[in-house]
């Protein structure tokens, strides 16, 4: 079960945002992240599989993987400065994260706390 569900908005094309998605989901597994993309109901007479635009299941286990989720937010934030990132904890309490804010306190107790409730 994800601990954190993870939002990406941007004022930008559905294709980059998508793209954006995929990377980040990448880049977070290879930091050892369990990173998934949310799938979208199909409603009927829909084929296929979708994906929620920019949305993103976390599976954080360890305060490490604190510290890993807010490099390689940093690291988008850095390329796209208009990114704003929606955590939403299991407790349906939230935290946004934009490039300003990616590494206070107050967003790193916030995951913190997702560790401990994980």
């Amino acid at each position: 079960m994800a601990n954190l569900m993870l939002a990406l908005g941007a004022n930008l094309p559905e294709a980059r945002l998508a793209q954006i998605a995929r990377d980040l989901s990448r880049d977070l597994s290879r930091a050892g992240i369990s990173a998934k993309s949310v799938d979208k109901p199909i409603a009927e007479g829909e084929r296929g599989e979708g994906a929620l635009l920019g949305q993103i299941a976390l599976g954080l286990v360890s305060s490490g993987a604190v510290t890993a989720l807010i490099e390689c937010l940093k690291a988008y934030l850095s390329r796209e400065r208009a990114l704003t990132f929606k955590l939403t904890r299991r407790d349906g309490s939230q935290v946004e994260i934009t490039s300003s804010n990616v590494d206070t306190p107050a967003v790193i107790e916030a995951l913190q706390i997702s560790v401990k409730q994980g």
